[in-house]
């Protein structure tokens, strides 16, 4: 026979709640250091390779945007709150 009750059953999801959202707050904060620093080598490789710096230029740009998206989840998952179904 089990001693848990109804409301550590409760603690125990918001514990869990709160640690996965800690997790993907973290996970994102990685994914956008690592675009920004995507952007950075497709931007190095613009000036290097002016024939494709359009190109090179333009998927940096998405790269940034994809970061700035990223950071406002680690920013929403850090606070545990906000609707990321939009992003």
């Amino acid at each position: 026979m089990s001693n848990w009750t109804a409301d550590q059953d409760l603690a125990t999801l918001r514990v869990t709640a709160a640690s996965l959202r800690q997790r993907m707050g973290d996970a994102a904060a990685s994914i956008a250091e690592t675009e920004e620093w995507v952007a950075d080598t497709l931007e190095r490789l613009a000036r290097a390779r002016p024939h494709d710096a359009a190109r090179l230029r333009s998927r940096a740009a998405h790269a940034r945007d994809f970061a700035a998206q990223q950071r406002a989840r680690a920013t929403a998952y850090g606070a545990g709150c906000g609707d990321l179904r939009s992003g």
